[in-house]
């Protein structure tokens, strides 16, 4: 019989803080009974659509405070962590369209290589400051990660089906009131949507609602990118 609640998880790899909630969520499957989705969404997309002028960047008290609190909260779930150069105005410019795509492709052949092309292109970005906003950055981390018919991927990313995916991921998730990531759908059997919730500091309230453990970051989960 299957668990009585599901959780969905809506992320862009464009976040650090999806970043550390989804190492969170991931580490945390191996304790959990119950199903984890993840949802590749786009996030710019639930930006424009919130009309959310306040984000962390734009104030410059808060993009103070938000560097600071990223190298904090790496710190806890062990990730090697620096911020890009002119990281604020890259991500207040910078599209992610291309490589939320390939995951979509990357998760319609396999969800562990989708997790596997997710985690690389975080570390990519975040570890070593470099860009994964065009297809052959994009590409360059599928070759490191030896995925097999990479060029594939790559090519199905411009499919409808892909495109399409990509586009309902995001509507779900701004259907439900979502305005920033990551972002978490916790639902019943019958897909009825129990709770929404904002934030990777919100993983110890996820496992209580679902009466699941909390077992802080789990460091010795952690996988290399």
């Amino acid at each position: 019989m299957p668990h009585r609640k599901q959780l969905k998880f809506f992320f862009d790899v464009i976040s650090p803080y999806s970043y550390f909630g989804f190492e969170g969520i991931t580490r945390h499957r191996s304790v959990w009974k119950t199903p984890i989705h993840m949802k590749p969404f786009f996030f710019p997309a639930v930006v424009r659509h919130s009309e959310n002028p306040g984000l962390p960047l734009r104030v410059p008290v808060k993009e103070k405070y938000m560097h600071k609190d990223l190298l904090f909260s790496a710190q806890y779930w062990g990730i090697p962590f620096r911020l890009p150069k002119d990281y604020t105005n890259m991500m207040l410019t910078t599209s992610s369209i291309i490589p939320q795509r390939i995951l979509v492709a990357a998760q319609l052949r396999d969800n562990a290589l989708m997790e596997d092309v997710a985690r690389a292109l975080w570390h990519r970005f975040y570890a070593y400051g470099k860009p994964i906003f065009t297809k052959s950055q994009v590409a360059e981390v599928l070759r490191d990660l030896h995925v097999k018919n990479s060029e594939e991927l790559v090519m199905m990313s411009d499919s409808a089906e892909v495109k399409n995916i990509l586009r309902e991921n995001t509507d779900e998730a701004i259907g439900n009131g979502c305005f920033g990531a990551p972002w978490m759908h916790i639902t019943d059997g019958h897909g009825k949507v129990l709770q929404t919730v904002f934030g990777s500091d919100r993983l110890p309230q996820v496992a209580d609602f679902l009466a699941e453990p909390f077992k802080g970051p789990m460091r010795e989960k952690k996988q290399n990118a």
